[in-house]
């Protein structure tokens, strides 16, 4: 795909755009950064055609697709949010929740007041904490879970705003 050497991007993406696909995937090396990345989208989407879906491979942190979806990104995949997850982390609105630190250990709470995903109606931090702590493998499972779904309902809101 041409890496950051933007001359090779764009032959490719000229080239790639007269070929009757019903979309396109922008991958290869996107950077040393985000900086990087996002710079690299700036000057790639306005070339990919708008009219097609176009998906960004192996990035999903919540701050590149922030950069990314207002450049004309439609879709993403990542281990991101699977990956932080099986180390204890879980993605809210609100930041993130490292659960596996103490002051979670009795407490009560959701992980998400707001969030109807199955972890979030079922299930207490002091719970998930515990489950963490013990290295039981359903904490991986539903720490992902909870991730997955914040993710869509991440996604349903930026199209929402657009």
């Amino acid at each position: 795909h041409g890496g950051i050497d933007l001359d090779l991007r764009k032959h490719s993406i000229e080239y790639l755009s007269s070929l009757p696909f019903d979309g396109f995937a922008i991958g290869g090396s996107l950077g040393r950064d985000r900086e990087e990345l996002i710079n690299l989208l700036k000057f790639l989407m306005p070339l990919v055609p708008a009219h097609k879906p176009n998906h960004l491979l192996g990035i999903a942190d919540e701050q590149s697709i922030s950069g990314a979806v207002p450049l004309g990104v439609d879709t993403f995949d990542s281990c991101y949010p699977t990956r932080v997850a099986r180390h204890g982390s879980l993605l809210t609105f609100n930041g993130t929740v490292r659960i596996r630190q103490g002051k979670h250990a009795r407490d009560p709470s959701p992980i998400d007041e707001g969030c109807m995903c199955h972890t979030c109606k079922n299930y207490s931090r002091a719970y998930l904490h515990h489950l963490v702590k013990a290295n039981e493998p359903t904490a991986a499972t539903l720490l992902t879970v909870h991730n997955l779904y914040h993710m869509n309902q991440r996604m349903a809101r930026t199209r929402r705003a657009i």
